[in-house]
């Protein structure tokens, strides 16, 4: 229990600091390797390889981290067992995450209206991600409230849908880019987010996956920071850092509770 609990704030610390790194190389990487006239990345770039060796190495990391974890601990049955949401601090946070993810959601709906004709695409995706910051407070406030109730089943799948439905957008946005390297972070960064918020619903459907969702929260906290360097607007970059700020809460408070298995 002891080293779990020392591993909760160790932990989400390393993916925090190696997430700042992995920023800053890429913030290098786009400034001096990829053409301003073309797009193009140079080749052989030392950044380049820098940033794949420090995300191999910490991807290593985790994952060695996440095997022990599954392998030596298990999770206290139901959601705020496994989490610890008695305390007031709880839907607090993801009261000040919920709104400033609305924020950002309706400056992004703002900005593109005021480009012109709003495709249906980018609709779609400013009212689930809506639904998706209402529904992370909302599924706060029922859990702390009276876990026993239903409506957080619902709640918990509403941010996946949407972090799925961006993941097809920016499929469609990138089917013929050649360039891989311009936004294989950004692709990262969503998977792992919705791997997070999956394994996250499981613990609400009784389907714990202790190694698994711990491996899911550091990567998307990685990868969250390194896509932050790319160019994005302010409100998708204040999306990414709600999700980096959801997975290390939610990081924290599962390792916190983690047991020994006997």
């Amino acid at each position: 229990m002891k080293n779990m609990r020392i591993s909760a704030f160790l932990m989400p610390l390393f993916a925090l600091l190696a997430g700042v790194s992995g920023f800053y190389l890429r913030l290098m990487e786009i400034w001096n390797v990829f053409d301003d006239r073309t797009g193009l990345p140079e080749r052989g770039a030392g950044i380049t390889y820098a940033l794949i060796a420090l995300s191999a190495v910490f991807l290593f990391v985790i994952f060695l981290f996440a095997l022990h974890t599954g392998s030596k601990y298990t999770s206290p049955s139901g959601f705020e067992n496994a989490f610890g949401t008695e305390s007031l601090a709880y839907p607090f946070c993801f009261l000040v995450i919920g709104l400033v993810w609305l924020g950002s959601t309706v400056k992004h709906f703002i900005d593109i209206n005021a480009a012109g004709s709003i495709p249906f695409a980018e609709v779609s995706f400013s009212i689930l991600s809506a639904l998706s910051a209402i529904s992370v407070f909302l599924f706060s406030v029922e859990v702390f409230q009276d876990p026993r109730r239903k409506t957080k089943l619902v709640l918990s799948v509403v941010p996946i849908l949407f972090i799925c439905f961006w993941l097809i957008l920016l499929y469609r946005r990138n089917a013929s880019n050649p360039i891989l390297l311009s936004y294989c972070y950004q692709c990262l960064a969503i998977i792992s987010s919705a791997l997070g918020f999956y394994f996250t619903s499981g613990y609400v459907h009784n389907r714990p996956t202790p190694g698994r969702i711990v491996f899911s929260f550091f990567a998307a906290i990685y990868f969250c920071f390194v896509t932050l360097a790319d160019n994005h607007t302010i409100s998708i970059k204040l999306i990414f850092t709600m999700l980096i700020a959801t997975n290390a809460i939610y990081s924290s408070m599962l390792l916190r509770n983690m047991q020994r298995k006997r």
